[in-house]
This record gives C-alpha cells, structure tokens and sequence, in this order.
C-alpha cells in the first residue's frame, strides 16, 4: 500500500507539473477541448446534471463541461497542488467544485450523480477494476460513465516506451479498445458508444514535437551540451510513438457505459 500511495503521488506530480502543461496543454490529453465537448455530447450531459470528473487535473476540463452544459462539476484530483490550482480558477466561473481525492476510493456520496468522466487516466490507475466500481457508486441507476483513453495491443510497446517512459505517456498499463468495454461491463455497465478518435494522437505529437524543437534550440543557444537533459531524446521517442498509430498499436478511444439497474 505504501508503494502504491508513493507512486500516485509521483504521477500526480508529474501531470500537475509546469513542464506537463508547457508541453501538453492543459487538457492534458489528446484531442483537448475538443474531445471533452465531443464526450458529453455521447453522455447526452443536460443543465443542471450532477457530473463528477475523476483525476480532474487543473479542471481545466471540468470547466469547459460546466460551461457548455451548464452542469454541476464535482472534480476529485489526487494531487493536492492541481487542487488548489483548480479551485482558484473556477474561482471566476464559478461552475465546478473540487476536492482532493483518490479514484480508487471516491470521498463522494453513493448515488447521487447523474453521469462521471475519466479522461486519459483509467490507464493510469493500478487497480482499475476498484476504479470502475467505485465510479459505479456514485452514479444512479442509468447514469452515464464518459471514459477516453490510450489503448495499447499487447506486447507491441517498444523497450524505450515501457516503464517510467510508458508510464508518463499512459501506455505501460494500458488496455485495448476491447479491453476497456470489458472493463466497463464488468463494473456494472452496458456499453452505449465507443469511438475510435485515434487521429489525435497525430496532432498532439506535432504540436509537442514543435515546442521541443524550441526547447531544443533554446538549449543549443545557451550552449548546454548534448545529453545533458532528458529532452535530448524525445523526437527520437516521439518517432517511436507515431509509428505506433498507423498499424493500431497504438490509439485513443472514447467510450460511454450506462449504468445498470437493479436486477
């Protein structure tokens, strides 16, 4: 468990970092805004409905689900930095509310939500059975569960994108399209829609790519010699990751779950 505990709190360090944000964006995941406005539109979200959005980050994303659906966004975060980040600008629009938490153990009452999202992350959790139920939990009977994320065919990573390296990148423990539907039924839920948005991964490689050209090219103007830091290989690593998408291998999905009733 403390293994565990240490290593969430290394990821959430990481995500919540000024570096993650420089290089990809505050969405934080492919697609951006986007692809978030595209999810809520397959949960059917509506005025009013009670969301709760799991490994919410800088709830850049909660926001721009309350602001377009005019819905009530509870965000749960583990990292308490993108917490206090979260609340201070949702601050002025005053549509999503956040709290520090684990979503493997949800701080939010059972029942009493209309839908939840998990963006880019479930790949990131260690237990994401427990992760699914606990979701489950909190949702009504036929509410919604909007989960985008990496998906990845079995022993097709590369040695260079695997651990630490695949972690960061949401690909080491990532499952496959069909592995994410099962996830999801077995935690309770049909699935309604599944959406192949694999494209993406494309356009956030090329805008990273181009912001470590600057990075790159700052570094040689200020004379820092090769090597020195880890950006050094990242086109190398990048060229790895986008070879990976034409095959398959490699993808981003969304999927929606309907909450089962009762039997």
């Amino acid at each position: 468990m403390q293994n565990e505990a240490i290593a969430k709190a290394c990821c959430a360090n990481l995500y919540q970092s000024d570096m993650a944000k420089l290089i990809m964006g505050d969405s934080l995941h492919p697609g951006g805004l986007g692809l978030t406005n595209k999810l809520g539109r397959l949960m059917g979200l509506e005025r009013g409905d009670p969301v709760a959005d799991l490994a919410s980050a800088h709830g850049v994303s909660a926001q721009a689900l309350g602001r377009v659906f005019r819905c009530s966004i509870v965000g749960v975060e583990f990292g308490a930095e993108a917490v206090r980040q979260a609340h201070e600008t949702s601050a002025v629009s005053g549509n999503a509310h956040f709290v520090r938490g684990d979503a493997e153990s949800l701080p939010l009452r059972s029942g009493v939500f209309d839908a939840a999202v998990c963006e880019c992350s479930m790949s990131l959790f260690m237990n994401k059975a427990r992760a699914v139920s606990e979701t489950a939990r909190l949702l009504r009977p036929g509410g919604k569960f909007g989960l985008s994320d990496v998906t990845v065919q079995p022993g097709s990573l590369p040695d260079d994108l695997t651990g630490d390296r695949g972690q960061v990148l949401c690909m080491t423990d990532a499952l496959t399209a069909d592995g994410y539907v099962e996830l999801l039924e077995q935690g309770g839920f049909t699935v309604t829609e599944r959406l192949d948005a694999s494209d993406e991964i494309i356009k956030i490689l090329d805008e990273v790519e181009s912001k470590l050209a600057g990075f790159l090219a700052i570094q040689r103007a200020v004379g820092q010699p090769a090597g020195d830091a880890p950006l050094d290989r990242a086109p190398e690593l990048i060229a790895k990751v986008r070879d990976m998408v034409g095959p398959g291998d490699l993808g981003y999905w969304l999927f929606v779950g309907e909450k089962n009733s009762p039997a």
